[in-house]
């Protein structure tokens, strides 16, 4: 079984099924459709002491806890479950990295949380993380460094006090970065 080739007409537990199986292929497939998830899910969060790749890879190793794991009668689809896993992976890392001496609680931050996206097909999830990404990087290119920073904060739910202790300037100078940044974001973007 482990060299049958599985095509993409299966169901995830389907594909789940052969994996257990031992199926290479079908273990393929499910990394093949999930990948542009956990790309996306894993680029909303930063740590100064993580890079993108770490955690893509944290994301990876909750995807591969989900294939795991997962039980056909649990009552949710895998998408679903996969979701809910690589999330806790996600935020497992990001408390430890609030954790570690070397940061500061404060310097973690996750953007956009609640978003769940959509896994309809790969196309859709690599068509998705494509859009998020050119936007983002439109977005910010128009920023300074501090309203980038202030901005990332805002978004993540830190007060101004909050912000202002973590970049080291005052509460007036948030809100002036936050304004200039609302502006040129809705001045570009309507």
């Amino acid at each position: 079984m482990a060299n049958t080739p599985v095509t993409n007409e299966y169901s995830d537990n389907e594909l789940i099924d052969l994996v257990r199986k031992g199926s290479d292929s079908a273990f393929n497939l499910l990394i093949f459709r999930y990948t542009g998830m956990v790309s996306l899910l894993s680029k909303k969060y930063f740590s100064p002491s993580l890079t993108a790749d770490d955690w893509f890879q944290e994301g990876m190793i909750g995807f591969l806890d989900a294939v795991r794991t997962f039980s056909i009668d649990g009552g949710a689809s895998f998408a679903t479950y996969a979701t809910v896993c690589i999330r806790n992976r996600l935020n497992s890392s990001l408390k430890k990295a609030k954790n570690s001496a070397a940061v500061q609680a404060s310097d973690s931050i996750v953007f956009d949380s609640d978003i769940i996206p959509s896994v309809d097909s790969p196309e859709d999830n690599y068509i998705e993380n494509e859009n998020y990404r050119v936007f983002t990087q439109s977005a910010f290119s128009r920023l300074s460094e501090t309203e980038q920073k202030v901005i990332g904060y805002y978004l993540a739910g830190f007060s101004y006090t909050e912000t202002a202790s973590i970049l080291g300037i005052s509460e007036k100078s948030v809100d002036n970065a936050l304004c200039r940044a609302k502006s040129k974001l809705k001045k570009a973007y309507g």
